[in-house]
């Protein structure tokens, strides 16, 4: 059983995480793929972010039609910060039966600052981290991040291979605070509640 995990704020989930996640299932031949949407995350503490009930519910509009998807609220549950291995463990536990092997999927720029994350040495035990670029991202810094964090840690990183696209949460908040269009950048479903809800409005 092949599990993919993949973590984030979601506030809100769009296009390009729903690419990010398909290409993971596809290229790593993933059993399912577990969308995470974060409690509160260590290293964005000073953060303001939408309610998690509303950043759920906007994952699972996002994935309804996709097969293989799934969303969790584990870290929204599980209450005080979230870290990365304690999500990790808690899935390990979940599916000893089925002998899971998890794939936790993230940002070049998570490569960059795993070293400050808690437990790194847990995380790598437990998962295998699948990296992708994002724009903007120095991959002569990354490949050389890559080999230090592989040999320090004797680990493997995989690194997907996608096309870039330049889709960000903040931008689609800040054209619906605008009053501009968000039809190019997150299903319909997701437009909709968002508008529904009075999402990021001024």
């Amino acid at each position: 059983m092949k599990v993919g995990i993949i973590g984030g704020t979601f506030d809100p989930i769009h296009n390009a995480h729903l690419y990010i996640a398909y290409e993971a299932k596809e290229q790593l031949n993933l059993d399912k793929v577990i969308f995470m949407p974060a409690g509160i995350q260590p290293l964005k503490t000073d953060k303001k972010i939408t309610s998690s009930k509303y950043r759920y519910e906007m994952v699972k509009e996002a994935i309804e039609d996709y097969e293989k998807f799934e969303v969790s609220d584990y870290e929204i549950n599980k209450g005080g910060l979230s870290y990365t291995y304690e999500t990790l463990e808690y899935f390990k536990n979940l599916s000893q039966n089925e002998d899971a092997e998890l794939f936790f999927i993230t940002g070049a720029d998570c490569l960059m600052n795993i070293e400050k994350w808690k437990e790194v040495k847990k995380i790598l035990s437990l998962s295998n981290m699948v990296v992708f670029m994002r724009g903007g991202a120095d991959k002569e810094k990354l490949l050389l991040q890559k080999d230090y964090i592989e040999k320090k840690y004797n680990t493997s990183i995989i690194f997907l291979e996608l096309k870039e696209l330049e889709i960000s949460s903040t931008d689609i908040r800040s054209r619906v605070n605008e009053g501009k269009k968000i039809d190019f950048f997150v299903p319909e479903s997701v437009k909709n509640y968002i508008y529904a809800k009075g999402l990021y409005e001024k």
